[in-house]
């Protein structure tokens, strides 16, 4: 491809959308993965399980019942928020009264396990069939030279939306501002009165509902089947990662460098090297600046 093609300025824009389009789903997936560990200290392997019932949340609402997709959107919020409720009131609340200091190793054991199980189910449940939506939104807008399709910016306004409500959320409202304590210090917060096990049952809804979201928006993109979640998943991981452990601003801010490198790296290079080059700048992170892109060396958030 020659030089000026790949330099041109409208190209270039296009590519920058896409890329701003996939890092704000990876955003919105870290930013759930994010939330749990920073509150309640768990690396949740299952968080792509939880985008993979979403995926299939969506498909029961808008295929098989035939309803609109925002429906689908909503029923996956809440499936998923009911669901993430009970695991950590059955599996994670009960982990961490017996098993004591080393609860949360166990816990890392734990959600491999129900991801494991939740595989397993949905292959038994559905079959290894992909159930998709070729799109949730036909057609498209024109943005100067820019052709984007209305799924595309659908997930874009979307992850920009829920993203800036549960700001919102956090920071005004009375258990928004109890997560925030609780995840500053638990001990201190329980001290004041503040129900922690209530906090980290809620924390944990909260991301599972967030993962389900995500899943639900981008069925058109990753059809619904049992190891959807995986590539998600990994990507979030990635986002948690250079953003800086339990950082949930920094996640979401990787996430969407995550994307708009990939969209580069497709662009200039081919596809699969964006793989590489994640892997790459994770394990570089990881050696030079392990508190993250976006933490200071304190692990204090920004």
């Amino acid at each position: 491809m020659e030089l000026s093609i790949l330099l041109d300025p409208f190209i270039l824009a296009e590519v920058s959308l896409q890329g701003l389009i996939r890092g704000s789903m990876y955003g919105l997936m870290a930013c759930g993965l994010s939330l749990i560990f920073g509150l309640m200290g768990v690396k949740n392997f299952s968080h792509g399980e939880f985008f993979m019932l979403g995926a299939y949340a969506m498909f029961f609402v808008a295929v098989i019942m035939d309803m609109p997709f925002i429906l689908g959107i909503g029923a996956a919020a809440a499936v998923l928020f009911v669901f993430g409720v009970l695991v950590e009131r059955t599996l994670i609340r009960t982990l961490r009264r017996r098993a004591g200091r080393e609860w949360l190793l166990d816990a890392f054991v734990l959600t491999i396990g129900l991801m494991v199980v939740l595989q397993n189910l949905a292959l038994l449940t559905f079959g290894s069939t992909r159930r998709g939506v070729p799109t949730l939104i036909p057609g498209g807008v024109e943005i100067g030279p820019i052709w984007l399709t209305n799924d595309r910016l659908l997930i874009l306004v979307a992850a920009i939306l829920i993203v800036s409500m549960l700001g919102v959320f956090i920071r005004y409202t009375r258990m928004g501002k109890a997560m925030l304590a609780t995840g500053q210090h638990p001990e201190a917060a329980q001290t004041l009165g503040i129900d922690i096990n209530r906090v980290y049952t809620y924390t944990f809804g909260l991301g599972a509902a967030l993962a389900g979201i995500a899943g639900a928006l981008l069925i058109s993109i990753f059809p619904a089947y049992p190891t959807v979640g995986f590539h998600p998943v990994i990507k979030s991981i990635a986002a948690v990662i250079l953003g800086g452990l339990g950082n949930v601003p920094g996640a979401i801010a990787a996430g969407v460098l995550l994307g708009l490198i990939e969209a580069y790296t497709t662009f200039f290079l081919a596809s699969g090297w964006q793989h590489v080059i994640t892997a790459v700048l994770v394990v570089l992170v990881l050696i030079v600046r392990p508190y993250g892109l976006f933490s200071s060396a304190k692990g204090e958030r920004p």
